[in-house]
Formats: C-alpha cells, structure tokens, sequence
C-alpha cells in the first residue's frame, strides 16, 4: 500500500469578500484591446485558456490586468485571497511564498489601488482514475464524486478532471502560509467539497 497523500483543496475563509473586480467580461476588454483581438476570442481565453493551462497569461497580457480593489475585502484585510482559479497576494504574502511559488505558475501584475499580484498556477497533478469517481446527474456527467491525486510533490496545482478550476496544495504549502502567519485561506482535505 502507498503512502497516504496529504492534499487540500483551497477555499476563501467562510464569508469572504473577492478582493478585486477582475472578472471574465473585464479580463477580456483588456485582453482584447491589448492584442488586437475579438471579444470573444478574448473570452475563450480568459474563461478555457488561462484556466486550462493551455495559454500563459503573460503571453498574452504583457502589463497585467487593470482592475479595482473591493472595499469590502479591505477590511478584511488578507494576506492570501482565492480569486476563481488564482491567487492573489499581498506585498507580504508575495515576500513569504513568491520565491516557491514560482516554478509552480506565473506572477502577473494587478493595476489597482493596492499593492497586489495575481498568480496563476500552471502545474496540473495526475489524478489517480482508480479512485476519483464521475458523478452524474439524469445520466449527464456532472463533476467529480470524489477525486484523488497520484502525487503530492506540488506546492500548488489545478486538476485537468475538474477542467483547472479548484486549487489544490501540499501540506508543505500549508505549512508555509501558517509559518508565516498569511491569512485568508482556508485547507480542506475533502478534494470534491464546495464548502471551506
């Protein structure tokens, strides 16, 4: 028998606001408007393309996004924010984790009122098929029953079943954001749940 797997599935603290305003239609104005590109060429990309791995935002994006912080999150006052599919860091978080995390994705830029960076992890994990199970629903796939990993060598990495829209991590990243007091992250070791 192999050794047990220590993985979380990342989540927002219960009652978090989302950090900033950068969402599909406001990444793809810029997106487009950047790189000549349609409206909804620039909408594939930020909604399947940066998702997926399949396209590097900063391939794309060479100055970052333009966006606003909430007012609300500020007085929340993270370290760490789960924004979608990315991380978003504050000056300390970036000092603490930005030198591991950077194998693992890239850093891109946010043009707004406060210092922050938005990552977006490019590392994908093998899933173990022998023990994720389908759901469906009136005879359609929909989601996971239950997922497992193959490995836990990954600070932090998406999973191509769930299409690289949850987050997941090692116990090492846990570590590292309780050593170093970051807050606004929740670690569930239930990998399917949509609860923190």
């Amino acid at each position: 028998m192999g050794k047990e797997l220590d993985i979380y599935k990342l989540h927002k603290p219960d009652r978090t606001y989302d950090i900033i305003d950068l969402d599909i239609v406001s990444m793809a104005d810029q997106i487009a408007e950047e790189n000549n590109l349609s409206y909804k060429e620039a909408v594939i990309l930020a909604k399947i393309g940066f998702p997926s791995g399949k396209t590097r935002i900063t391939d794309i994006v060479k100055n970052g996004f333009s966006c606003k912080v909430e007012k609300e999150a500020l007085k929340q006052a993270y370290d760490v924010n789960l924004f979608t599919n990315y991380l978003v860091l504050n000056h300390k978080a970036y000092i603490a984790l930005g030198n591991y995390l950077q194998v693992y994705g890239e850093f891109i830029p946010l043009r707004c009122d406060k210092e922050l960076i938005l990552f977006n992890p490019l590392v994908f994990e093998e899933e173990d098929e022998s023990l994720t199970e389908k759901a469906y629903l009136n005879g359609i796939e929909d989601g996971l029953k239950s997922l497992s990993f193959k490995s836990d060598k990954n600070l932090v990495f998406k999973s191509c079943m769930q299409g690289g829209t949850a987050l997941y991590c090692n116990a090492a990243f846990k570590s590292l954001v309780n050593e170093n007091s970051l807050s606004g992250l929740s670690f569930n070791s239930d990998l399917v749940s949509i609860f923190a």
